[in-house]
């Protein structure tokens, strides 16, 4: 992560200074990169003067679910829906908010579950949530 930062800072790549880890039993770890900040009015050095801090933290569901949809290639209303549903939503209510019929969005299901080679619900939110 230190790496990525400095190559960020000297131009050469522009993704930011973060991973995700996938560990054991379904759990997930987000690893960031950033400088030191001594806070304002402090007589700070220049940033690339400032230690590095590698910070390690549990990965949000949200952040779980959008790296899995990524992973899979999912299309943004594909990701909305899985989204919705991740929030407990049956079709029906998933349909209203998307101002989508039922039947559509049973075939962005059905597409979800062949992109993700999942075959129903309760398994395709337990891989997309890492649960």
């Amino acid at each position: 992560m230190a790496a990525q930062l400095l190559a960020r800072e000297a131009g050469v790549d522009p993704n930011p200074a973060r991973a995700r880890v996938h560990l054991a039993d379904g759990l997930w770890l987000t690893l960031r990169a950033a400088r030191i900040d001594d806070g304002p009015g402090t007589g700070m050095p220049a940033p690339s003067d400032r230690e590095i801090a590698v910070t390690i933290e549990e990965t949000t569901p949200a952040d779980r679910l959008d790296v899995f949809c990524r992973a899979h290639g999912l299309t943004s209303r594909e990701t909305e829906l899985l989204g919705h549903l991740a929030d407990g939503a049956d079709t029906g209510t998933a349909a209203h908010a998307m101002s989508l019929s039922a039947h559509t969005v049973q075939d962005h299901l059905k597409s979800v579950f062949t992109k993700t080679g999942t075959r129903h619900r309760r398994g395709l939110l337990a891989r997309a949530l890492g649960t």
